[in-house]
């Protein structure tokens, strides 16, 4: 790799992670093109010398999210595996979130994130549908449904919260009575 290479490479990682620690502190609907360029110590040409535009980055930022796989095939595994990759890309997903949510609702932006956060809870719902169990509405929508619960509480709490997953997963399974079905 030449010097110019590797200067460019080199100038595109600070890019991104200045836009993640911005993202972190301020939202992505509050961070400027010119803060992040400012915040890597770049000109604003360099930052549109790497990306169009900020969504841009946002999407080479989504590229990096990865789901880790659930260490069972519960729902509380599911859950716990998407509240760990919204916490451990919490700029990112905060970011992606606001973008969704400023975006027309027609666009299905929203909907469409949340599905993709969601989907491996999706398909284990779809399983246990296709097996005959009880479950407490269509798929998709208790999916949906998780997810934006997890995403508000990613937004929301400042830092971990252990105790997220097994919340939530009690709330789909036993509703706001806690009984046990």
């Amino acid at each position: 790799m030449s010097t110019r290479d590797e200067l460019a490479s080199r100038t595109r990682a600070d890019l991104l992670t200045a836009a993640k620690r911005l993202f972190g502190e301020r939202g992505y609907l509050d961070t400027k093109v010119t803060d992040i360029a400012a915040a890597a110590g770049r000109a604003v040409g360099s930052f549109y010398s790497h990306f169009r535009d900020k969504e841009q980055l946002l999407t080479v930022l989504r590229g990096e999210l990865a789901e880790p796989p659930a260490p069972d095939d519960s729902i509380r595994g599911h859950v716990t595996a998407c509240w760990t990759t919204l916490r451990t890309h919490r700029p990112t997903a905060i970011a992606l979130l606001q973008s969704a949510t400023a975006a027309a609702p027609a666009s299905g932006r929203l909907r469409d994130e949340l599905a993709t956060w969601t989907a491996p809870l999706r398909k284990h719902l779809e399983d246990r549908r296709d097996r005959g169990e009880p479950l407490p509405g269509d798929p998709e929508l208790v999916a949906t449904a998780v997810g934006f619960m997890l995403a508000g509480l990613n937004h929301t709490l400042p830092t971990g919260d252990d105790r997220v997953p097994d919340v939530v997963t009690n709330l789909v399974l036993h509703g706001l009575t806690g009984s046990e079905q």
